[in-house]
């Protein structure tokens, strides 16, 4: 039951993002937006691992190579494949495109790992899940003539958070989640403050002071609760219920983005999408079922083979 319920509290939080970002691009560019966000998540993250006394991992290069991985796969490209979508498309278009996670993590962990057992039932399940995507990808929308590349964008970024959630499993089970959370937001920030220093598009405060107070709150939301937050409590949940169960929280997203994006921006919605995500849906009801025996199954012996390791 804690699992689901962390679910469901994740699903909210990664959900309302694409709202955020939304908002923040009405100011920002990918390269900003994406180093803002990062950065504000990782003042957090230090913050929190100064109050809770959680050391930082110390001198192991194997760790470190699978933290900067995560942080390229999972955090750094992602964010700027989002923040360039929500220029080309709605918030609500983005937050469907999400669906399509699960699928990739279970298809990715098949090859790196995964605890996850495949099963025809967890296979049709998403499958099921995935056809709505694919439906709500092709939907009508009100994203403008560059819509179906920004629906391409926030996919890719999909399937590289579903290749993140296998990297998180395994530094998360070495260190911990606030040590893994810190230590990855702080290496995503770094990489973003050399991109923009190189390319001469660091934010700048003169333009920054100019903007309206939305994209600044939005910003500043997005950073502490639908990162640092969000981060800590999926990667918990990778560990706690492996990568594609954790992951499912992306087939609830949708339902989250899309009432977003409709009830704050009165985006339009196609019959279609809402056909789609009645398909995603109902894929999440069944994957669940399918999956989460499995984890539950295989959570104490990977901890105790951990442990001893």
């Amino acid at each position: 039951m804690a699992a689901y319920a962390g679910l469901a509290f994740l699903s909210v939080l990664w959900g309302s993002s694409f709202l955020l970002i939304k908002l923040a691009s009405r100011a920002f560019d990918p390269i900003g937006l994406a180093l803002v966000r990062v950065g504000v998540a990782a003042a957090a993250m230090l913050l929190m691992s100064l109050l809770s006394g959680a050391a930082w991992p110390g001198s192991r290069p194997r760790l470190w190579a699978k933290l900067l991985l995560l942080a390229l796969i999972g955090q750094v490209i992602p964010f700027m494949l989002l923040a360039e979508a929500a220029r080309q498309t709605t918030s609500a278009d983005m937050a469907l495109m999400m669906g399509a996670q699960p699928i990739f993590v279970f298809l990715f962990g098949r090859f790196l790992g995964s605890r996850d057992r495949w099963t025809w039932r967890a296979a049709l399940s998403l499958a099921i899940g995935f056809a709505g995507v694919g439906l709500a990808f092709w939907s009508p929308g009100g994203g403008g003539p560059h819509s179906a590349l920004g629906r391409a964008l926030a996919l890719s970024a999909g399937v590289l958070y579903g290749t993140g959630a296998i990297i998180s499993g395994a530094a998360t089970r070495e260190i911990g989640a606030v040590r893994a959370v810190t230590a990855s937001l702080t290496i995503s920030t770094l990489v973003l403050a050399l991109i923009g220093l190189a390319s001469g598009r660091l934010p700048h405060l003169s333009a920054l002071s100019l903007a309206s107070p939305a994209p600044i709150l939005a910003i500043a939301a997005l950073g502490v609760f639908n990162t640092a937050l969000a981060y800590y409590v999926y990667f918990r949940l990778v560990h706690d219920a492996g990568p594609t169960f954790a992951s499912l929280n992306n087939y609830v997203v949708p339902l989250v983005g899309v009432l977003g994006g409709a009830l704050a921006l009165a985006e339009p919605i196609a019959p279609s999408a809402w056909t789609g995500l009645a398909l995603v849906l109902g894929g999440v009801a069944l994957t669940g079922r399918s999956l989460r025996p499995a984890n539950a199954s295989h959570a104490r012996p990977a901890a105790t083979r951990a442990s001893a390791s």
